[in-house]
């Protein structure tokens, strides 16, 4: 079976390597990277230091970065992501991905085109479903419109909320199959298991990935994207 795998870390090379852009720390070079950030379809603190991708504004409720990754059948998506800051003084904090976007919109929006958010949220106080630490899932019907899907708004292990948890990178995989809307998510304390959910309906196919946070500040790595 042939499997093609999309590097967003390449994507992010070219882009900024088509810019003249070398990765660096300096604040000229971070502003020059932020601006070519929101020209590619970003919103928020997006910043790329050590060959690792960075959100850093722990104000932001909605930040989102895009990436172009054609998508139909079995795909599969692989990062690890680490806390960096943010989440105590309002009691929430989340971040999650946005899967088979038809159309990509940039800058800040609530929903982000015809997609799902698989979303990893702590909130005291939400707007949208339950208190504490939840595993939810959105789906999105343009940049204005997206809503929480009911019953998939799933009580998580608070007690994984530790100091020194927040220190580690934390390994994300997950399995979307757009003919079913089979959803497999692998549990990174548990290798080798993973839970399994359907989608209210199968996506088909997206252009676009996302990754998304909401009052935290967070770094990602080794992203791929994958289709089996």
């Amino acid at each position: 079976m042939k499997t093609r795998t999309i590097s967003i870390t390449m994507i992010l090379l070219l882009m900024f390597a088509g810019a003249g852009l070398a990765f660096s720390e300096t604040s000229v070079v971070g502003k020059a990277l932020s601006s070519d950030m929101s020209d590619f379809g970003a919103y928020g603190g997006w910043r790329i230091r050590n060959n690792r991708l960075y959100q850093q504004d722990t104000q932001e409720h909605l930040a989102k970065i895009n990436f172009p990754a054609p998508q139909r059948g079995l795909m599969e998506y692989n990062f690890d992501v680490r806390y960096e800051a943010g989440g105590l003084s309002d009691r929430m904090g989340g971040f999650g991905i946005q899967l088979f976007v038809d159309d990509a919109h940039k800058g800040k929006s609530w929903g982000n085109g015809k997609s799902y958010l698989l979303w990893l949220n702590y909130d005291e106080n939400p707007t949208y479903g339950k208190p504490g630490f939840r595993g939810q899932v959105y789906r999105s019907y343009s940049d204005t419109h997206m809503e929480l899907l009911e019953g998939y708004d799933v009580a998580l292990n608070p007690a994984v909320l530790t100091a020194e948890n927040m220190q580690l990178k934390v390994p994300v995989k997950i399995q979307v199959n757009g003919n079913t809307g089979l959803v497999k998510v692998w549990d990174p304390s548990r290798p080798g298991t993973y839970v399994r959910f359907y989608l209210d309906e199968a996506p088909k196919s997206g252009k676009y990935i996302s990754l998304r946070t909401n009052s935290l500040a967070v770094s990602f790595g080794n992203p791929e994207v994958t289709r089996k």
